[in-house]
């Protein structure tokens, strides 16, 4: 698997103030996926941090998904300050279909 990351920087101005934006994106694997009320529940496992990250809201097929099946995890900085939290991380396909997010 190429841990490599495909980064992207881009400047926004927020109330005067330009903050610089960086957004990366690799691939990672899906571990499991469960079928909730409205939605299916989908854990995938990062490896080139060792991490894995749960979705808890992605849309029911198309696409189909199945553990093993390769994705892409991305990573953005987010544009305001939290105090307990740093980043947004989306949930995309390979072809870049977005198909959930969460902030950590």
């Amino acid at each position: 698997m190429n841990y490599t990351d495909n980064i992207q920087t881009t400047e926004i101005n927020i109330g005067g103030v330009k903050k610089k934006i960086n957004k990366f994106k690799r691939k990672c694997t899906v571990v499991r996926v469960a079928q909730a009320k409205g939605w299916r529940n989908v854990v995938v496992h990062d490896p080139k941090a060792e991490e894995k990250y749960f979705f808890g809201k992605v849309q029911n097929a198309p696409p189909e998904l199945t553990p093993g099946e390769e994705l892409y995890v991305g990573f953005e900085d987010l544009e305001f300050d939290l105090p307990d939290r740093k980043h947004k991380i989306v949930l995309m396909t390979l072809d870049g279909f977005q198909l959930d997010w969460t902030m950590i």
